[in-house]
């Protein structure tokens, strides 16, 4: 998501009015990593929801997407939603609005105007740049001549939330309580329906309120704590990334030794296009025993056709806690193993190949590469030709929530820096602490590319 997109992602930074710092810096980093994750453009930031428009206008796109911190997108669908929302919705800006005329709101004043709440925020840039910049608006005690809006008489959730505001001729006197009127004012006072974010996009999407107390954090986060509790027992039974990585690595000669996160068939598939001799050796490690375990059954009992069969089988037999990734979670066995041989070619390909790998070394390694990369870097020797593939190990919840962003870039920098000392021509596959892609070179090429930036 993100590239090649007609938008740009922002992060609002208003860390400064959380009062409690630490939850403040954690949910800063909890709205990057989720961003990152699902999210492959360039990130602009401020500290003022102006400041980031006027970046974005030299971006070369229409649209920008802007969320404050503690906002977290919890689905790359999110992004899917929205850009079917940009091509069929005209607006200048869409949000959460927040309805402080209404006498049966939830402030009882009926003396307000509409704001936006500041989680998220969609803007047209277009129209932004046409209407001269305005300001956003924030909130004011005094009394202001705005445009009256015609208020959709349902509510998204409540009585205050109306799914959209459409434009009058009339105006009206009254306060504006909350932050984002003049967006609103600037919409209607241009013949332009201000909308609300649409419930499926919502769906997608939550904000943790970073001032509340620990506890309530801590509830509001319980499905984050789930994945981290979760994620180290659990075995993919397919792969979440594409192979396309493979090409850019150019190597013209047989693999001598493997290394791989297990998962899946990806590291078949790396062998595969490369080639392994007799005394080809596979090294497996994975912080989630499970893993290891179900690619020691699979190598032992599947005979390279069928895999779905199998894995009912497997399943049957075995207490396993199978996950997914958003490509495969809605997807069957069955076709998901079709477009796994449209990958090899056939299944008389990978069949070959299952026969011929059965026979190699095999070595299995429990270990979380950051906590103790030492387990499986001791391992890597100095022959000649070698990879090393470990995934997004540095940009998964887990990673990122438990030690935070500087942690995570401390542990991926160690990860490297104990590869190179054991083999520096070794070739790498994977993302780093950001989700950014490293594959295509040898460490020492990699190291030095960084260096030079």
């Amino acid at each position: 998501m993100g590239v090649n997109k007609n938008y740009i992602v922002a992060i609002l930074d208003d860390s400064s009015v959380i009062p409690n710092a630490t939850a403040a810096q954690k949910s800063k980093e909890l709205t990057e990593f989720f961003t990152r994750f699902k999210y492959f453009g360039k990130i602009l930031s401020g500290t003022s929801v102006n400041e980031i428009l006027d970046k974005a206008l030299k971006e070369n796109v229409k649209y920008c997407i802007i969320q404050c911190v503690g906002h977290l997108i919890k689905e790359a669908n999110f992004f899917t939603l929205l850009e079917k929302w940009i091509d069929t919705q005209n607006f200048f800006i869409t949000g959460h609005i927040m309805d402080k005329q209404n006498p049966n709101s939830a402030h009882l004043t009926g003396k307000g105007y509409y704001g936006l709440h500041k989680q998220c925020l969609l803007v047209n840039l277009d129209y932004y740049k046409k209407f001269d910049k305005p300001v956003y608006g924030l909130k004011s005690d005094e009394q202001t001549i705005l445009t009256r809006a015609k208020r959709h008489v349902r509510d998204i959730h409540d009585d205050y939330t109306p799914l959209s505001l459409k434009p009058t001729k009339d105006t009206i006197v009254c306060t504006p309580l909350v932050d984002g009127w003049n967006f609103i004012n600037t919409s209607l006072s241009n013949d332009l329906t201000v909308y609300n974010f649409h419930p499926k996009i919502r769906e997608q999407k939550q904000y943790v309120y970073p001032n509340k107390s620990a506890d309530e954090l801590q509830r509001q986060l319980s499905w984050i704590n789930n994945i981290v509790s979760f994620a180290p027992t659990c075995v993919f039974f397919w792969n979440t990334e594409t192979y396309v990585d493979t090409k850019y690595i150019p190597i013209k000669k047989p693999l001598d030794k493997l290394y791989s996160v297990a998962a899946a068939f990806k590291p078949n598939f790396i062998l595969n296009k490369f080639g392994f001799k007799d005394t080809t050796e596979i090294v497996f490690y994975d912080y989630s025993k499970q893993a290891l375990a179900f690619k020691k059954m699979l190598l032992a009992n599947w005979d390279g056709e069928d895999y779905p069969n199998f894995l009912k089988w497997a399943k049957s037999r075995y207490q396993i806690n199978e996950t997914a990734g958003v490509q495969t979670e809605n997807e069957t066995y069955e076709f998901l193993w079709q477009k796994e041989l449209e990958s090899w070619g056939s299944a008389k390909e990978l069949k070959n190949h299952w026969d011929n790998y059965k026979k190699l070394k095999h070595t299995y390694i429990h270990c979380d590469i950051c906590v103790n990369p030492e387990k499986l870097t001791s391992k890597i020797s100095n022959e000649e030709t070698q990879i090393i593939w470990w995934s997004n190990a540095f940009h998964t919840v887990n990673a990122h929530y438990l030690r935070g962003l500087q942690g995570v870039e401390n542990c991926y920098n160690e990860w490297l820096n104990q590869i190179s000392d054991k083999n520096n021509n070794i070739y790498i596959m994977g993302k780093d602490y950001l989700n950014l892609p490293v594959e295509g070179r040898t460490i020492k090429e990699y190291r030095n590319e960084n260096q030079r930036g």
